[in-house]
């Protein structure tokens, strides 16, 4: 099993996950800054990864595997950071990241029965959505703590606590859940071939 560069930069998304987490849970400006960057440049990575596998023709099994699941466990960091930081109800969290980790269950299994599961439109569109809140939470979250006017830093707390995020937060939560029957109604071959190996 030989590792590319894009699958090195896969791999650094992995651990960029909790150095983020931990850098947002110091609560200070200088933690926040660093934990933003460090989500800039696990999303580069991101696209890196895969224009240099396509580039080189370096793509592989191993990292169709590990890209969707490095994706799950930065964007899992993220929401687990708004929950640690009262933005986000556990409840939502634990949807989001069960079903995404399930998801990538159910293509492992997929790959390994040589039936890969085809990503829908519905499931890029909540991809997308989740990492526009992540910026957006993330970003609101930098200001407040490095703002220097107590009136932006409240500005800041206020848009985060507010009906509209929480309604945000719910339209992507739903979203996410409808993605995963979506994904389960449209595989339900899979899950017999699971159920008689």
């Amino acid at each position: 099993m030989r590792l590319t560069i894009a699958n090195i930069l896969t791999v650094s998304r992995l651990f960029i996950a909790p150095i983020f987490l931990a850098f947002v849970l110091t609560d200070t400006g200088f933690g926040m800054t660093v934990a933003v960057v460090l989500m800039i440049i696990g999303s580069l990575t991101d696209w890196l990864d895969g224009y240099l596998a396509r580039k080189y023709g370096e793509e592989s099994d191993l990292g169709k595997f590990l890209d969707p699941l490095a994706d799950k466990v930065l964007t899992s960091a993220a929401f687990t950071a708004f929950y640690l930081d009262d933005i986000m109800p556990l409840w939502m969290v634990l949807v989001i990241v069960i079903r995404d980790f399930g998801v990538t269950a159910m293509r492992s299994v997929a790959d390994e029965r040589g039936t890969p599961l085809v990503t829908s439109r519905n499931a890029k569109t909540k991809t997308f959505v989740q990492m526009v809140f992540i910026v957006f939470a993330l970003a609101l979250m930098w200001l407040q703590r490095v703002a220097t006017d107590p009136s932006i830093a409240a500005i800041c707390s206020d848009i985060l606590s507010s009906t509209a995020t929480y309604y945000a937060m719910l339209f992507i939560t739903l979203l996410t859940l409808w993605t995963a029957i979506e994904y389960v109604v449209k595989n339900k071959e899979l899950f017999r071939k699971v159920k008689n190996a």
